[in-house]
């Protein structure tokens, strides 16, 4: 065997151990792609490829991030590409699923569906043009038409212990930030709850083990 062929064996075998499965890992409402470190390290251990996708939560429409998300998903090369979410991202993702192309999974962390309270409290009070912007919108209304043909599950918190129950003290259970009842839905195919709040999510062990078996089952 020539030295030439040696190489292009190799350049070959590394093509094949590339992973075919990705995520790509969608933030929430003033977050930044920096806040999903710990899953990232986590689901790159595992062997997928991981994508951080960054959209300026309240300074532009959110139509434009809808078509900036989907445009990102579906130029990754990966075959399968599962989508990693938390609060407002999952909104965001759910609008932009119909124009995705890439199969996979969906998993969601404490996101507000059916509209958030206290974004919706934020609005009474005259709050949100300042700190909503372009956000309210998403969060007060959720998703009214869900479309998704891939499996999706939810994950939300019970722990109280954020912001969001100073400005809206009737949550019923929540995380803090997003109230369980927010997270509830038909077309969401596994539900499950932990002792988190809100922004605890996104570095729960238990909610990235939970994350995993979700992607990995058949």
């Amino acid at each position: 065997m020539t030295e030439q062929t040696e190489q292009f064996r190799g350049r070959s075998d590394q093509y094949n151990e590339q992973p075919q499965e990705a995520v790509v890992l969608v933030h929430g409402l003033w977050m930044k792609k920096w806040t999903w470190a710990s899953y990232r390290r986590f689901l790159s251990k595992q062997g997928y490829k991981v994508y951080s996708f960054g959209y300026k939560t309240t300074k532009q429409p959110f139509e434009l991030s809808t078509m900036q998300l989907t445009a990102f998903v579906n130029s990754r090369t990966e075959s399968t590409v599962h989508l990693v979410v938390h609060s407002m991202g999952g909104i965001l993702t759910m609008r932009a699923l119909p124009k995705i192309n890439k199969p996979g999974k969906l998993l969601m962390l404490g996101s507000p569906v059916n509209g958030s309270k206290v974004a919706k409290k934020l609005e009474k009070m005259g709050w949100h043009k300042g700190l909503l912007k372009h956000a309210t919108e998403p969060l007060t209304v959720g998703i009214t038409n869900p479309e998704s043909d891939r499996p999706v599950m939810m994950i939300a918190g019970t722990s109280p212990y954020g912001m969001g129950r100073f400005i809206e003290r009737h949550m019923g259970v929540s995380d803090g930030t997003v109230a369980v009842d927010e997270t509830e839905a038909d077309w969401i195919n596994y539900h499950q709850t932990i002792h988190s709040n809100h922004f605890g999510l996104l570095r729960n062990k238990q909610a990235k083990q939970m994350t995993l078996e979700f992607l990995q089952s058949v």
